[in-house]
């Protein structure tokens, strides 16, 4: 009898110890639902979207639910960053398209605007006051 009855409480044990692994395996699934259930949204601007060669932009960073961002800026210096708001010089005139990647543990989004940001040659006038009006 006291084997069986040693039997009995060993199953018992591993009965409640894999009840309470299971019920903690539950609850941290849990905490992670609000995340898991929100997937970012990138979204962003520029202080400026007309500026004069060789100077400097600060973009804007109007992202939902990110974690991390990685920004792309053909055309600009650096072309590429990690920052939550980077400043980009541009050296040369034309028209440059930026996009945005918000990035969190649910997946990721991207926002591209094309001909975004407009560069005129400060020496100009007429290139000047057409980026203008554009």
């Amino acid at each position: 009898p006291n084997l069986i009855h040693m039997t009995f409480n060993r199953i018992l044990v591993f009965i409640a110890i894999f009840l309470l692994h299971v019920q903690c395996s539950k609850d941290d699934e849990g905490n992670n639902m609000p995340e898991l259930s929100s997937p970012p949204i990138a979204e962003f601007d520029a202080l400026a979207t007309t500026i004069r060669a060789g100077t400097r932009v600060q973009f804007v960073n109007g992202s939902a639910n990110a974690t991390s961002y990685q920004w792309s800026f053909p055309g600009g210096t650096p072309d590429s960053s990690t920052e939550v708001e980077p400043f980009i010089q541009y050296l040369n005139p034309g028209t440059y398209d930026v996009s945005l990647t918000a990035i969190n543990s649910e997946g990721n989004d991207t926002q591209t605007r094309e001909n975004f940001i407009t560069v005129v040659d400060p020496n100009s006038l007429q290139g000047e006051y057409q980026g203008i009006s554009n």
